[in-house]
């Protein structure tokens, strides 16, 4: 397992240093000076060439091909698509990111192994802070609040999110009270993994039972949504947030065993009806707007006494993951077009697709307001899904507390599996019981600090 974590940790931080090759490293940690170039483009100082590269993975061709079609049908641009298998992904589009040629439109929400505060800040993506001030078209508040404003990268808008998530999950009222779940005493992160590990013991009595959240290996979701930050770039500060860092480990340390089954992988499903009904777990973790309307919709048929929690952050704080983002590189000769492309995704239209690329929450407030409130009643017969269109999935009262949920972040953090994978790497002995906290937090440290001076 460690040398499959060291193989990993050696990938990201490539991946890394191919991107900083095209401003040059610096021994020096980054601060917030670096992200406030003078000459960051305003909206008519954007390029325009013949022709915008793209890049997708080979096997969503069909899908890609659909939405460059309704992107073309708007704009009259000349789309190159260069088609990519998703094992190569990672590694053909930093080596080419990093010879200075590549796609003008960067999907940083494919490239998990990019760590994007770090090469924002080394001025690897376009600085579009004028852009959006400028553009008449463009309106913030169009937007789920502070989305933009968290996507910021020492107070510059290097990249655009798309979508989001929130760790909030379904469960049964009747099951909770039954295992004598105590929601009052689970009101930070750390506290809630507590009460899943008292928990599961009586939970695994129950045939069929399989772990307490809808999948087992959810440790990177859950630091995401603790908001522990790891790194302060802009203060060139390594664990600014120890003390809650420590509470939280310890947190998850009490409930590893039950999540932890060597793979690494996390094996989820979209919709939880039948995991919740059947027992197999307690609290299902809903990946999308789909899912989760549609899963209360079919636990109300079963007359399943379903229940939502919104889990907090490490400090009290409900926390939003920036799973969606894009970007435009540096050197695209072609800014306006990539820029015309953002917007399109931006819209209310690709918002809504339900057949959208990226995962998550969309960020787009109607979009989010009409899968909620419009969303289809639905029923599974035989295993078949039948939907009933004139009827709506959520009560305007469920509707209600639902967008409450969702739209209730208090902030946000950006997607990062480099430092989160460094952080498992060196705590991983403190989770088996294999050596104290205070040795691997000091080897986390060490590894953070020369990271960082990379």
């Amino acid at each position: 397992m460690k040398k499959t974590l060291t193989r990993r940790i050696a990938g990201c931080l490539a991946a890394v240093l191919f991107l900083l090759t095209l401003a040059g490293c610096s021994k020096e940690p980054a601060k917030a000076s670096t992200a406030a170039p003078v000459d960051a483009p305003g909206y008519a100082d954007l390029r325009e060439t013949d022709t915008l590269v793209l890049y997708y993975v080979t096997e969503m061709a069909a899908l890609e091909q659909e939405r460059i079609q309704r992107f073309t049908a708007l704009y009259d641009i000349d789309v190159e698509m260069v088609g990519v298998p998703a094992e190569e992904w990672q590694e053909r589009v930093a080596n080419d990111l990093a010879s200075g040629s590549g796609p003008d439109v960067v999907f940083l929400y494919q490239l998990t192994n990019l760590d994007i505060p770090k090469a924002a800040l080394h001025h690897n993506f376009l600085d579009l802070t004028k852009v959006l001030a400028e553009d008449p078209d463009f309106a913030e508040d169009t937007y789920v609040d502070g989305v933009f404003e968290d996507c910021r990268i020492g107070g510059r808008q290097y990249t655009i999110p798309l979508s989001y998530e929130v760790l909030y999950t379904v469960s049964s009222a009747s099951k909770l009270d039954e295992l004598g779940y105590r929601e009052d005493s689970a009101q930070i992160m750390s506290d809630y993994l507590e009460e899943l590990a008292r928990l599961t013991p009586a939970a695994a009595e129950s045939t069929g039972f399989q772990q307490m959240l809808q999948a087992k290996n959810h440790f990177y979701q859950l630091l995401m949504n603790s908001g522990i930050r790891l790194i302060d770039y802009e203060a060139g500060e390594v664990l600014p947030d120890e003390k809650e860092l420590r509470r939280f480990l310890e947190g998850y340390r009490a409930y590893f065993p039950y999540d932890d089954d060597g793979t690494g992988l996390r094996r989820i499903s979209n919709f939880g009806d039948r995991p919740l009904s059947w027992g197999q777990c307690v609290f299902w973790y809903p990946l999308n707007l789909e899912g989760i309307t549609r899963t209360i919709a079919s636990l109300k048929n079963e007359s399943f006494d379903y229940v939502l929690h919104p889990i907090s952050g490490q400090t009290g704080e409900f926390i939003g993951n920036l799973c969606g983002q894009i970007a435009i590189r540096s050197n695209s000769p072609n800014t306006l077009n990539a820029y015309r492309f953002i917007k399109f995704l931006l819209s209310e239209e690709e918002q809504s697709n339900p057949f959208k690329l990226f995962d998550g929450i969309p960020i787009h407030k109607e979009s989010i307001r009409k899968a909620v409130y419009e969303a289809p009643a639905v029923e599974i017969v035989n295993n078949v899904e039948i939907y009933h269109f004139e009827e709506r999935a959520l009560t305007e009262e469920e509707a209600e507390e639902l967008m409450t949920i969702l739209t209730g972040v208090d902030r946000y953090v950006q997607s990062d599996t480099v430092t989160r994978t460094i952080l498992r790497d060196a705590m991983l002995p403190y989770f088996q019981g294999e050596d104290s906290y205070k040795n691997c937090l000091k080897d986390l440290r060490s590894k953070l600090t020369f990271y960082l001076s990379e």
